[in-house]
C-alpha cells in the first residue's frame, strides 16, 4: 500500500513539475500582420533581441501599429513602416514618428517616470523629450531577404516603432541595425507593397496600410500551412535555433 502511494506522489510531482516547467517557458512569438495587400506572418526571436521583441509585441497588443501605414519602399531594399505619423494626411511627417513612453509604460512605470522628472526639476534640470528610446541590440543575424529588422535615426540607441523587412540581401546593414524575426508566409505580399507607385521620398503614392497587428503566442496559434511553412525555415539566419513542437 505504502509503496502504491508513494509511487502515486512520485508521478504527481513529476507531473507537477512538467506543468511547471511548461507555464514557465516563453511561446514562441509570432505576428501576424494584416495589411491591405495580405497577411504577412513574421515570427520573432528573442534570443537575439529581446527588447526589441518585447517592445514589438507590446505594441502589436496595444493596437499602436493598427492603421500606420507602408511609408517608405525601395525595391531591392526593403519596405519600411510603423510611424504613427502615417496615420494622418500629412505624408510631410512620415517617418519622423515613434512612441511615447505612454506607449510603453504602464502605470506604476509612469508614476516612477514623473517622480523623476519632479526630483531633476527641483534640480533645476530638465528630462528632455517624450520619445521613448530603445538601446541596440546588435547581433549575428544577417540581413537578407525577408528579416525583420529596427529602423533608427544615426544614434545606435535611437530605435522606437518604426520597422522594416529587407526584400533583398543588405549585408551593409549587419551589426548596424538590430534583427528581431523574419518572413514566415507573406513575401509575395512584401514584393507587392514595394512595388508601388512612390514619390520622391519613397512613399507610396497610395497609402499601404497595416489595418491589424495580431500577436500569436506560439505555433498552436498558427494555420496548418504557417505551420508548415514555419517549420521548413532554415535554423540560424534569424529563425529560432530551437523548434518547440
Amino acid at each position: 500500500m505504502r509503496t502504491t502511494a508513494a509511487t502515486a506522489l512520485t508521478a504527481a510531482l513529476i507531473a507537477v513539475q512538467v506543468l511547471l516547467a511548461a507555464a514557465g517557458a516563453a511561446a514562441q512569438p509570432f505576428v501576424r500582420l494584416g495589411t491591405d495587400a495580405g497577411p504577412i506572418l513574421l515570427v520573432l526571436t528573442p534570443e537575439t533581441a529581446p527588447h526589441h521583441v518585447a517592445n514589438f509585441t507590446h505594441l502589436c497588443r496595444t493596437g499602436f501599429y493598427d492603421g500606420t501605414a507602408f511609408h517608405r519602399v525601395i525595391p531591392g531594399f526593403m519596405i519600411q513602416g510603423g510611424d504613427p505619423n502615417s496615420k494622418d494626411a500629412d505624408r510631410a511627417n512620415d517617418g519622423q514618428g515613434g512612441p511615447g513612453w505612454r506607449d510603453v509604460l504602464d502605470a506604476d512605470e509612469l508614476a516612477l517616470l514623473e517622480r523623476a522628472r519632479a526630483a531633476i526639476a527641483a534640480k533645476g534640470y530638465a528630462l528632455a523629450g517624450d520619445q521613448a528610446l530603445l538601446n541596440a541590440e546588435f547581433n549575428a543575424v544577417r540581413h537578407e531577404r525577408g528579416v525583420l529588422s529596427m529602423a533608427r535615426a544615426s544614434d545606435p540607441n535611437s530605435a522606437g516603432s518604426q520597422f522594416f523587412i529587407c526584400v533583398a540581401d543588405v549585408a551593409h546593414l549587419d551589426n548596424k541595425y538590430t534583427a528581431f524575426g523574419r518572413v514566415v508566409t507573406g513575401l509575395d505580399v512584401v514584393d507587392a507593397i514595394v512595388a508601388s507607385p512612390r514619390d520622391r521620398s519613397d512613399n507610396p503614392l497610395q497609402a499601404r496600410r497595416l489595418l491589424k497587428a495580431e500577436v500569436i503566442d506560439g505555433p498552436a496559434g498558427l494555420t496548418a500551412d504557417e505551420r508548415a511553412a514555419w517549420e521548413a525555415l532554415p535554423r540560424g539566419a534569424g529563425a529560432p535555433a530551437a523548434v518547440v513542437r
